[in-house]
């Protein structure tokens, strides 16, 4: 995984929680509290997963919780320093989402060793869409939460649930 993700967790929980919570968690995951971590470098995805797991231990949250929690922060704060570009393009919520196998393009393309999720789009209805997510790393529940944050951007109510392993439904409302 990109250390870019991780460093997005990072700033979340030292703004929402504090410096010690941060280190705690990395102890925890067992991973040194000064660890240097490169945006484009690459991080263990089970090292990744670890510090989910003891950031959720620490907080006794969900992993709904902590991947709602990391989605809303990446879409309304991090990312907009350096990707905002992407959430100015589109005009809503639908398109968004819809471009998100070009935006990933645009991001990952000169990173090495990159391996972001691809989607696939099957309409139910006008507002009813199915996202399939394609990838080894079995992370949809981050998928899930970024969904509900590209709704918050926009400011709208999407209802996103989590169908299974690879599929999410979106109701969109306009």
């Amino acid at each position: 995984m990109k250390g870019v993700v991780v460093l997005c967790m990072k700033q979340m929980i030292i703004e929402k929680f504090g410096k010690e919570k941060w280190e705690s968690i990395l102890e925890k995951a067992g991973l040194p509290p000064n660890i240097i971590i490169l945006s484009s470098g690459n991080v263990d995805d089970s090292s990744v997963l670890n510090v989910v797991k003891s950031a959720m231990d620490e907080f006794k949250i969900t992993i709904e919780q902590i991947t709602d929690m990391f989605g809303d922060y990446w879409v309304n704060v991090y990312s907009q320093k350096i990707y905002n570009i992407f959430y100015k393009r589109s005009k809503n919520a639908k398109d968004f989402i819809l471009k998100m196998n070009v935006v990933h393009e645009h991001m990952t393309n000169n990173m090495q060793n990159a391996h972001p999720p691809r989607f696939e789009y099957n309409w139910e209805n006008d507002k009813t869409l199915i996202m399939t997510y394609k990838s080894s790393r079995g992370l949809i529940d981050f998928a899930v939460g970024l969904v509900k944050g590209v709704g918050k951007f926009y400011n709208e109510d999407l209802i996103v649930e989590k169908l299974d392993a690879s599929h999410i439904k979106i109701v969109f409302s306009k």
